[in-house]
């Protein structure tokens, strides 16, 4: 069975953060591939900038050219609503049975996880992996089916800071990889 581990956000914009936890997801756990999902309309946050969908599409379009393992997904992207990832594992799974899917996030994302729609029922659908983010403990009482913490490295480090200082002109180009930065720069995106 291919192994496929899950990444989903927004990815307004995808950073180094973002690529480093792909990675060692894909290292730590033996994953064949990376899937990269944008979502469309997240539940639980509100876009906060004025990208439109196309240009977050080509922004995870750059770091999935990155790496052989990396694709895109767009099955949120093309779905109308709010992109729940309960209703995304599901339509995986269903469209996809011989692959095993796995679902990485970030330990801030683990924080919040108990409000995620129909977390009880999504955390039994597949196993988890959480890359530890300084300051986001682990929660104690989980219920998940398989929960692997990536603990040996972690990077601080989101979009909604990386948006800030491109409005403030005080970005440092390097958190992010060259092909990101320049198309934010030649789109005037987040000024």
């Amino acid at each position: 069975m291919k192994k496929v581990g899950l990444l989903g956000g927004t990815f307004d914009p995808p950073h180094l953060g973002h690529l480093m936890m792909a990675e060692e997801a894909r290292l730590k756990t033996e994953l064949d591939e990376i899937w990269w999902m944008p979502n469309r309309i997240p539940p639980h946050k509100q876009l906060s900038s004025n990208t439109t969908e196309n240009q977050r599409v080509t922004l995870v379009s750059k770091m999935v050219d990155l790496h052989p393992s990396y694709k895109l997904s767009k099955v949120e992207m093309e779905r109308s609503g709010p992109s729940y990832t309960v209703d995304t594992i599901k339509k995986l799974q269903n469209d996809h049975p011989d692959v095993q899917f796995s679902f990485i996030m970030g330990g801030d994302s683990l924080k919040h996880f108990s409000m995620w729609d129909r977390s009880d029922e999504l955390q039994k659908m597949l196993p988890f992996i959480v890359l530890i983010r300084p300051g986001f403990a682990i929660p104690e009482a989980t219920k998940f089916l398989d929960l692997t913490i990536l603990d040996e490295i972690s990077l601080e480090l989101s979009s909604s800071y990386i948006r800030e200082k491109v409005k403030n002109n005080s970005l440092n180009q390097f958190l992010l990889i060259k092909e990101v930065y320049e198309y934010i720069r030649e789109n005037r995106l987040y000024e």
